[in-house]
């Protein structure tokens, strides 16, 4: 016989007793009562927690033969016949405002905005529901929560019931039944009619406050979040304090906030703009200086320098301004990440072909690296390798032909 729920009967009951019928074994140990008042995993609400015998139950689940089974941290002891247990209700309490918050707000898409609910979850984070089309507009959204905290308002009262197959399908459901039998039914009054096995709160008052924190665009949907109850109440006292903070740091009322963030993001703009420049003249200033300083052969200015850089496309950008220039060679390492880097490059008009001598460095010391006949790059195993490769690349330059 299946598991009598009597949380179909009283969502609201906390403790009770009952009888074992079935112990599991294998990976974890489990226990198959004759009634029970933990939920388990279904229709979008997770299960319940809690005790059962003075031992936690960590998951709960259905077969399909109606069976609900306990999943246990430690078996029961072996002469249990009966046990007692009772349930996390400030969990399940939690649930039970997400779910008709759940119920209600697609009520309220589907009454206002003439878009059905096509998914749900609930976890212990989020609660989402999702819609067809593209995410609707704000004057659309705040139409959806006047029939929200209207209802919520009115405190219409929300009852579960068992209809006949034959009678439910003549209810207006938001989607037809999926199940050959007894439909249970959930309705919030004269609003909201649903085939539903979830737990659920006595009326809407319950639900508390629910608020849409944000809405994305999934494809051709559109995923909805939103909190009620406890977690909206959290929501909005976490987001008062968060304003409150950044109204003091930005020395601001709450009202003038968007504004104040704006001038802050010009600002910031406006300084990474004058740091790229500033950071650019230094290049440019760095690139003549090691040109001045660098050995003359056959016409060729021969730079080799290893950055101190934290940055590793600093690399870059002086190898750049240092080619720029005629008749340089320019050969350079960086140490800053987890392996060291080196690039070597010309000026155009500098006869040497880069690529002939990225693949002598591959079969000399077997180091990776790519590029163009002008310029060259790779990484080293270690930093002595990559002294090697510079070391090497720079008897290249010094054997060239006078360009003068």
């Amino acid at each position: 016989m299946p598991t009598r729920k009597l949380y179909w009967q009283d969502p609201y009951r906390t403790t009770f007793t009952a009888r074992v019928v079935q112990r599991l074994t294998g990976d974890r140990p489990g226990v198959i009562l004759n009634r029970t008042i933990f939920y388990p995993t279904g229709g979008g609400q997770p299960h319940d927690t809690g005790l059962l015998g003075g031992v936690r139950v960590i998951d709960v689940s259905s077969d399909d033969g109606g069976n609900i089974i306990h999943w246990l941290e430690a078996p029961l002891p072996e002469d249990a016949d009966e046990v007692s247990g009772e349930i996390d209700w400030a969990r399940r309490y939690d649930h039970m405002q997400q779910h008709s918050g759940q119920h209600l707000l697609s009520a309220a898409f589907q009454d206002v905005l003439y878009r059905p609910t096509i998914g749900f979850h609930l976890s212990e984070n989020t609660v989402t529901i999702d819609l067809p089309g593209p995410p609707p507009d704000d004057e659309a959204v705040n139409r959806v929560l006047d029939f929200v905290q209207t209802a919520i308002a009115e405190a219409r009262p929300i009852t579960a019931r068992e209809y006949p197959l034959a009678e439910a399908i003549r209810l207006p459901l938001r989607k037809p039944p999926t199940v050959d039998g007894p439909v249970r039914v959930v309705e919030i009054q004269g609003l909201d009619w649903s085939a539903c096995g979830g737990a659920h709160v006595r009326n809407a008052s319950e639900i508390g406050h629910l608020v849409i924190t944000r809405m994305e665009r999934r494809g051709d949907q559109t995923r909805v979040y939103f909190l009620a109850g406890g977690r909206a109440t959290a929501d909005h006292v976490q987001r008062i304090r968060i304003t409150r903070d950044l109204g003091a740091l930005l020395t601001t009322g709450v009202e003038d906030l968007p504004a104040a963030t704006q001038r802050m993001q010009e600002q910031v703009k406006e300084s990474q703009k004058a740091l790229r420049q500033a950071r650019e003249l230094l290049i440019q200033a760095e690139a003549k200086r090691l040109i001045a300083e660098a050995p003359h052969s056959a016409g060729v200015d021969i730079v080799l320098h290893i950055l101190e850089t934290d940055e590793a496309g600093e690399l870059g950008r002086l190898l750049q301004a240092l080619v720029a220039a005629p008749s340089v060679v320019a050969l350079l390492g960086w140490t800053g990440g987890e392996r060291p880097r080196w690039a070597a490059g010309r000026s155009s008009n500098v006869p040497l072909d880069m690529l002939e001598s990225l693949s002598e460095l591959k079969e000399t010391y077997g180091v990776q690296g790519g590029g163009s006949p002008e310029m060259i790059q790779g990484a080293a195993p270690d930093e002595e390798t990559m002294h090697k490769v510079l070391h090497l690349l720079q008897a290249f330059a010094f054997d060239l032909p006078d360009i003068d």
